[in-house]
């Protein structure tokens, strides 16, 4: 939907693949931008009956309570967009609105009391203007010179394009919970948790977030006891195999471009990004699939 850091959209359907297609309830607990959630097909997923996407990062919250009126919140993007003359942005113009909006939203103290759609029209336009949504609350403007449609513009479309409000209007619940306190609210056999955390040593790349290397270990702690099916992304680091044994856990991989290694006239960097599963492959996909 929006660029955000950790964002899955360009793996997304690597790690649906994956997902039980019998599922009843779907989580995600580190939710962000929802990616996953975005790609999946809904006609694969019969039996699903609740959606709830969760984030500790107030502002994400606060996005998504209004993304759940599609309707109201385009009224807000448009109080803002309407001010852009054309489709491609006036650098001067939208960095001065950029700036506003990032000093009055990240300021300190500042609270949101959702649904917020102002704030939630403000937020999504910063989101837009930094590079890969990473560190709204510091990042400075990016100026696009002209070459390409402003992102927050391509957000206001996707307000009115049916297929994405259809995904916006299929999540049932919003939260704003503890990863612990949201996966015992919904743990059950039928429910299926995506788990997308502050990855090792990178969780200070996030905002209006408190996760340490304490969650880590209570995070594994939890998933050790749930009733539910889950995959966990994570990069490998030397206490996972500790806290999820290959023996006793199916993990997978798969190597990509990482978009924040991205710099104009380099190569992007590669990544290796894993999934660990707590059920049998065999159990829901094709061998096709396994290897």
């Amino acid at each position: 939907m929006l660029s955000y850091i950790g964002g899955k959209s360009r793996i997304g359907k690597w790690i649906i693949d994956y997902y039980p297609q019998d599922m009843e309830t779907y989580v995600e607990t580190f939710g962000g931008m929802f990616w996953c959630f975005y790609n999946m097909d809904m006609e694969k997923f019969p039996n699903l009956k609740r959606v709830v996407y969760n984030d500790f990062n107030p502002l994400n919250y606060n996005l998504f309570q209004c993304i759940q009126n599609p309707k109201d919140l385009l009224k807000a993007v448009e109080s803002i967009s309407c001010q852009q003359r054309g489709e491609f942005p006036t650098p001067d113009i939208y960095r001065t609105q950029f700036e506003q909006f990032q000093s009055e939203i990240f300021a300190d103290g500042f609270e949101v009391n959702g649904p917020d759609y102002d704030v939630a029209a403000k937020y999504a336009y910063i989101l837009t203007s930094v590079f890969s949504g990473s560190k709204p609350e510091t990042s400075k403007f990016i100026d696009l010179k002209g070459k390409y449609k402003s992102k927050f513009l391509t957000f206001r479309d996707k307000l009115k394009n049916e297929k994405w409000v259809n995904k916006f209007l299929a999540v049932t619940h919003v939260e704003n919970m503890d990863f612990e306190d949201v996966i015992k609210k919904y743990d059950s056999p039928t429910t299926y948790i995506y788990l997308d955390p502050p990855y090792w040593k990178t969780e200070n790349y996030y905002s209006n977030h408190d996760f340490d290397r304490e969650d880590h270990e209570r995070l594994a702690k939890v998933l050790s006891e749930v009733k539910s099916r889950y995959s966990l992304s994570y990069y490998d680091f030397d206490l996972l195999s500790e806290w999820f044994p290959k023996d006793e856990y199916v993990w997978e991989t798969k190597d990509f471009a990482k978009a924040a290694g991205a710099s104009s006239g380099k190569a992007q960097s590669k990544g290796t990004e894993l999934l660990i599963m707590n059920y049998t492959l065999t159990d829901i996909i094709d061998d096709s699939l396994v290897g």
